[in-house]
């Protein structure tokens, strides 16, 4: 942190340079930057098409700027700048004019001595040339000069289709240096928070599948990439010999940036429910952007038709979903006040660049990047906004697996013990008998009342209800966690106990279960004795399915009820040995 702080509090010492004193700039001392503006007269070229000899001509009809500082705003003519420079020999050496303002179509400069043109002194900038034109391949348009001491006229052409702005100021090589390394620190450190910003918007689009993070790509990408281009960082760095990607791009990425704002915001504020009528103005909005898009790609508009819809469609999803996001946030939605803040700094941005753009306010360094700032403000926001939703979608999906366990376990546990029922059994006994084998059976205990119904009959259902419960507990305490133990109605019990090492051992843990009723249970305060029938059936030596397991358990049991409840009994007709 203290070291971006260091960076922009040197951006702000070079942004604010000494100024020229008023007609004339004086070169004097190398160790300054010079600020070029207040010394600055202009000439206006109505066609665009005066000659350097031309311009010489109307010298004398130059005036001061009547417009904001370094601002003229749109305009269809060329002005040429004309100022005068007194080099003193204590400020010889190379000198840098940097006219620095990248959306210039543009830029060239020539010198006068004496009145007559000095023709070595002539070069090009503008990013309407390619950069194996202009005279240095940098962001801005930067001018050398190398100039004998003495009093000079320099008149400077600038042409362009968008705003015409053209903060310009003189000084070193040494100084140029070090500034654009500053600058392009920044410009890199904007650039990387867009790319990192993109990426994680993806990956959540590709992991969570919500198109909220697509159309937040979109936005964001589209964005980025005009930043990049309108600060010259395309031009310097990716397409230096195709301006037309320059003259097509600014407007186009715009479009699409709010082409994804548009979705974005409709999703990520839910206007439908809202407002359904302002949901369809927001989808008819990114379908207008982006046939925009497609009319500027095909030459059916120009570039200064759709700069214009580009202004009006950049801005008006936000103007548009201010209302929605109070409302939002009066409500309680804690990620509508991130939204509403961020839009809030982004419109102010916005608005910025777009009073700069026409000329309504001066070129300063807050105003060139008043756009990015705020796009960087909101991207801020935007990010907290969808770490916010990456929670209320993981909370529903969390919410949505403890709902449908819960109906699962609804839908197989008994209602009145909490034991599992026909349904359950078959899903959790599935398994054991799968893996059960002669020397790891598996036992399953049919398990039925003695002497129920005359405690219903004589203390009613409530009473019996009680008693069946009581039963269900102690026969759970019997086995181990894990065996699973059902009620399959009325006063029948199934219990399955698994990896059992012979007949003997699950003859034992039938006998163990028979003292379940050992004591007594209370029932409206006196002792009520009952006892258990039991069959059980081995797998796989008595069947490996559950139907014919449960079968063989209720024949065992029938027997035993024949021969007096209260009885222990094995299926008698066990199957081949084999494995399940």
């Amino acid at each position: 942190m203290r070291v971006l702080w260091g960076v922009l509090w040197s951006l702000l010492a070079v942004a604010c340079p000494a100024e020229a004193r008023a007609g004339v700039v004086e070169l004097s001392d190398r160790g300054r930057l010079i600020e070029v503006w207040p010394a600055v007269t202009v000439l206006f070229d109505p066609g665009a098409r005066w000659t350097l000899d031309e311009a010489r001509m109307h010298l004398s009809e130059r005036r001061s700027p009547q417009v904001p500082h370094s601002n003229f705003g749109e305009r269809r003519d060329a002005v040429w700048l004309v100022w005068d420079v007194d080099l003193k020999p204590s400020g010889r050496g190379e000198w840098l004019l940097d006219v620095a303002y990248s959306a210039l179509d543009e830029v060239d400069l020539h010198v006068l001595r004496d009145g007559h043109p000095l023709r070595a002194a002539d070069q090009s900038a503008g990013d309407g040339r390619p950069m194996s034109v202009r005279t240095m391949p940098t962001r801005t348009h930067v001018l050398p000069l190398d100039l004998a001491p003495g009093r000079y006229t320099l008149l400077l052409r600038v042409a362009t289709t968008g705003g015409l702005i053209t903060p310009m100021q003189l000084l070193t090589p040494g100084h140029y240096s070090q500034r654009e390394y500053r600058v392009q620190l920044l410009q890199g450190m904007s650039s990387g928070i867009v790319l990192c910003l993109l990426f994680y918007s993806l990956a959540q689009w590709v992991s969570l599948r919500d198109r909220m993070f697509a159309y937040y790509s979109l936005s964001i990408s589209g964005l980025g990439l005009f930043l990049f281009s309108f600060n010259g960082l395309g031009l310097q760095h990716l397409w230096g010999e195709h301006v037309r990607v320059s003259e097509v791009l600014s407007p186009a990425c715009v479009l699409l940036s709010g082409a994804g704002a548009f979705l974005f915001i409709d999703r990520v504020l839910d206007i439908r429910a809202l407002s359904p009528r302002m949901s369809q103005i927001m989808h008819a909005g990114a379908a207008t952007a982006v046939v925009s898009v497609m009319l500027l790609l095909l030459d059916v508009v120009g570039y200064r038709e759709a700069q214009q819809v580009s202004k009006v469609l950049g801005q008006l999803p936000m103007l548009l979903a201010l209302p929605f996001a109070w409302k939002r946030w009066r409500q309680g939605d804690h990620a509508a006040a991130y939204i509403f803040m961020g839009w809030t700094v982004y419109a102010v941005g916005g608005l910025t660049t777009g009073l700069l753009l026409a000329g309504h306010v001066a070129a300063t360094p807050v105003t060139l990047h008043a756009l990015q700032a705020g796009s960087l403000v909101e991207m801020v926001m935007w990010l907290l906004v969808m770490g916010m939703r990456v929670e209320q979608l993981r909370g529903a999906a969390e919410q949505a697996n403890r709902d449908g366990d819960r109906l699962r376990r609804l839908a197989e546990t008994d209602a009145l013990t909490g034991l599992l029922n026909r349904r359950g059994l078959q899903a959790a006994v599935a398994p054991l008998l799968e893996g059960s084998r002669p020397d790891r059976l598996v036992a399953l205990y049919l398990i039925d009342l003695d002497g129920f119904k005359p405690v219903n009959d004589r203390y009613g259902h409530h009473a019996g209800d009680s008693v069946l419960i009581e039963v269900a507990a102690r026969l759970a305490a019997q086995i181990r966690n894990g065996d699973p133990v059902s009620r399959l109605g009325g006063d029948e019990f199934v219990i399955v106990v698994s990896n059992l090492p012979d007949a003997t051992a699950a003859l034992r843990i039938g006998e163990k279960l028979q003292q379940t009723l050992k004591t007594p249970i209370p029932v409206q305060g006196e002792a009520c004795w009952l006892g258990l029938t039991i069959g059980y059936a081995l797998a796989p030596v008595d069947g490996c399915d559950l139907g014919l397991l449960l079968s063989q358990a209720d024949e065992a049991m029938y027997l035993g009820k024949r021969a007096g409840k209260q009885q222990l009994r094995r299926a008698t007709s066990p199957l081949i040995s084999r494995t399940c």
